[in-house]
């Protein structure tokens, strides 16, 4: 459960589960977005561990795009704003 807006996701799929944004400020905010679910990951149990598989390159692939977008922009991706 979002301990904010109070939404709750399933654990196996990361779908909504119930009402989107239930609680007080979740309901003027909820209106604004449509119900989305949040990711999910496969894991597993190891003795006494419990092992996560996550993408470790999740950070430098999102902001791979994000800088070259804003450099896109200022037109120096590609050499012709100078």
């Amino acid at each position: 459960q979002d301990p904010v807006l109070g939404t709750k996701f399933s654990l196996k799929s990361g779908e909504v589960v119930g009402p989107w944004c239930p609680s007080g400020i979740g309901k003027l905010l909820g209106g604004l977005f449509d119900p989305v679910g949040v990711p999910t990951f496969p894991v597993k149990k190891k003795g006494a561990n419990i092992e996560v598989q996550v993408d470790v390159n999740a950070k430098a692939n999102f902001e791979s795009q994000y800088w070259s977008g804003v450099l896109d922009a200022q037109g120096k991706a590609d050499g012709k704003y100078y």
